[in-house]
């Protein structure tokens, strides 16, 4: 993947239709990238282009980054893309702004170091991961609803598998559980200690509440 060049057309489906499904950090950098002193040398915002390139390749799959050009007039307001760097009240160049379901998450003002960048965007991934009850939660309703919408016809036996994996996990969680959940949980934890996902030492539900 590449860092995708934003503009304030492609604003909307870009940045905050995409933040609906990923953590998307859009980086304002002027279109200037280096000092006026000397050409040569890249000024705050040609360095933070470097930094957000590399975050792209490390975050693949996990977060979308995209990139702003900005020119800031006297009054420090944008004329490329007025209507994308108006929504964040961006008057600086380089400006990082994460977006996530459409909410300004974490803004970050000038230049950033690439470990600066990682604690900060990793912080906003661990707040949007629901907690693990809940994603069982889920989990049971979309499979219960997959069956009684007959969405599984031909794989009703996963189908009902999968649920009673899930039902048995809820049980255990909330100190539920019976003889058979517990067996079960003990199964899961042979399977996955065969895999080497596990440690021999190691439990699932252990593994999730560490």
């Amino acid at each position: 993947m590449s860092v995708e060049t934003v503009t304030d057309s492609t604003f909307q489906k870009s940045v905050i239709d995409a933040s609906q499904e990923k953590l998307v950090v859009v980086e304002f950098s002027t279109v200037d990238k280096t000092t006026k002193r000397d050409p040569s040398v890249l000024n705050a915002s040609g360095k933070m282009d470097e930094v957000i390139n590399e975050l792209d390749t490390k975050y693949a799959g996990k977060a979308v980054f995209c990139r702003v050009e900005i020119k800031l007039d006297s009054d420090l307001k944008d004329t490329l893309n007025p209507y994308a760097s108006g929504t964040y009240g961006i008057n600086h160049g380089p400006t990082m702004i994460l977006v996530l379901n459409g909410k300004n998450m974490r803004e970050l003002v000038g230049l950033q170091t690439g470990e600066r960048m990682v604690q900060v965007i990793d912080e906003v991934l661990a707040e949007a991961l629901p907690t693990f009850p809940e994603w069982v939660d889920a989990r049971i309703n979309l499979a219960a609803q997959s069956i009684v919408d007959k969405k599984t016809a031909s794989l009703d036996e996963v189908a009902f598998g999968k649920l009673g994996v899930l039902l048995t996990l809820r049980r255990v969680l909330n100190k539920k559980a019976t003889p058979q959940d517990l067996g079960m949980l003990d199964a899961i934890n042979d399977v996955l200690q065969m895999l080497e996902v596990l440690h021999a030492d190691e439990t699932f539900i252990g593994k999730i509440n560490a």
